[in-house]
């Protein structure tokens, strides 16, 4: 996975970061159908470090567990899709704190 950003001196793009993503569960399976070139935007993610004493070099470690399109339309929301529906699943309720 790579993310560029435009330079807004030169109007080029110049990428900032390049790396691997493990894809779990949800993301592992929508990651699937992504062909070259697509454009995601992260939506669940687990970043961690590790040190290797030995070799002394920090290793970052990034987990995403769901994803949308970039260019999905605004109103559709997340690209999230349950496995397992529950009839009633999006009725708010009103006990949840936040």
């Amino acid at each position: 996975m790579s993310t560029s950003r435009k330079n807004k001196d030169t109007g080029e793009y110049e990428q900032d970061f390049s790396g691997y993503v493990m894809m779990i569960g949800q993301a592992h399976a929508k990651a699937q159908k992504l062909k070259e070139g697509d454009r995601i935007k992260l939506g669940d993610v687990d970043v961690t470090t590790t040190y290797d004493k030995e070799r002394k070099k920090e290793y970052v470690n990034y987990k995403c567990f769901d994803f949308e399109m970039a260019d999905a339309p605004q109103n559709q929301g997340s690209s999230h899709v349950d496995a397992n529906p529950v009839e009633g699943d999006n009725d708010v309720d009103e006990e949840v704190p936040f």
